[in-house]
């Protein structure tokens, strides 16, 4: 495990990883938006576990590929972390709240792991709170018959009280955060 090593080694750490946007000093405020989980019940990116690390992605369930591929290399991050999954939640945010339903967003994520959390609200809350956390979406467009998401492809790392403590880079693959894990669930909580 070389990335551990390196990151904990002297004089390592975690802004030398490539993959990885090291922010621990100076964390992220947390979004003030108000959204609600697929079960109804509000959801405030200040109420994540202050005892385990949120893994936060803004993506929607059409995505042809981004968003299925961001989520199936969490799900996979996770299997070969191993016991450091535990102290780790997964949120998804929906860019596409008017198709994505409670029902719909619940499915999908239950094709990658049945403890992902998915959450919804008004479109410009979900774009407010992606900018807050330095993520650029767009609210969905129609133009000439076509319907347009965007989404982001960072996968941001929540620490008590919502702060972003870090972020991978989009396109990290399931190896490099399982690498990372770790570090971040010992340095971070």
């Amino acid at each position: 495990m070389l990335l551990g090593g390196v990151a904990c080694s002297a004089g390592g750490g975690l802004d030398e990883v490539e993959h990885y946007l090291d922010l621990s000093d100076e964390p992220m405020a947390a979004s003030s938006a108000e959204l609600v989980d697929v079960d109804g019940e509000a959801w405030r990116f200040t109420d994540v576990d202050p005892d385990r690390l949120t893994l936060l992605f803004f993506g929607y369930t059409s995505c042809p590929d981004v968003c299925p591929m961001t989520m199936a290399e969490i799900d996979l991050a996770l299997e070969e972390a191993g016991a450091v999954a535990d102290d780790v939640d997964v949120v998804m945010v929906t860019s596409d709240p008017a198709r994505d339903t409670d029902e719909q967003l619940r499915s999908w994520l239950d094709r990658f792991d049945p403890g992902f959390q998915g959450v919804r609200g008004e479109i410009e809350d979900i774009v407010a709170a992606a900018g807050d956390y330095g993520i650029p979406i767009e609210a969905p467009q129609e133009t000439d018959g076509d319907y347009l998401v965007s989404h982001g492809g960072r996968i941001i790392v929540l620490t008590e009280g919502g702060e972003a403590a870090g972020m991978f880079d989009e396109g990290v693959e399931a190896d490099q955060v399982a690498e990372l894990l770790p570090v971040l669930v010992e340095e971070l909580l």
